[in-house]
């Protein structure tokens, strides 16, 4: 994977429609969102709804930029940030798993859906940045090679 500073033409253009991709998802989401509440639909309390909404794009373009080689970080930071972030999602998914087990709050509870529940899919998403580091430096690896 690139630094940033050393990206190319066509990489800086794909960065843009990363950032282009990530802006439409998260604003289509929160009008989705707000339509759901306008209706009295709540599929979490609070603003965990909002929270999701804005973890999830976060991980789609950070999947994006593993997958085209252009991570906004230097190797060096984006390799000890995602190493974080697996290890952060098996923590997370872990102690969210144990809570639902101990409390048998369930996953659903008044129609909406939990934190511990929340919480493992945030792990869940979290590690899936890591899954996609880990197989693009495989994929990079093999074809660096040959």
């Amino acid at each position: 994977m690139k630094k940033r500073g050393n990206l190319d033409e066509l990489q800086l253009l794909r960065r843009g429609d990363v950032f282009k991709h990530g802006f439409l998802s998260l604003t289509g989401l929160l009008l989705v969102n707000a339509l759901l509440y306008s209706y009295g639909i709540e599929w979490t309390s609070g603003k965990w709804a909002e929270l999701t909404i804005i973890l999830f794009v976060i991980v789609l373009c950070s999947v994006e930029f593993i997958y085209y080689d252009i991570y906004p970080l230097t190797e060096k930071r984006q390799k000890g940030g995602i190493y974080f972030l697996g290890l952060f999602g098996l923590i997370s998914i872990a102690a969210c798993g144990y809570d639902l087990a101990v409390e048998k709050v369930g996953i659903i509870a008044d129609g909406k859906i939990t934190a511990s529940a929340l919480g493992i899919l945030y792990g869940i998403m979290f590690l899936s940045v890591f899954f996609a580091y880990k197989l693009k430096t495989k994929y990079n690896l093999k074809y660096e090679s040959d």
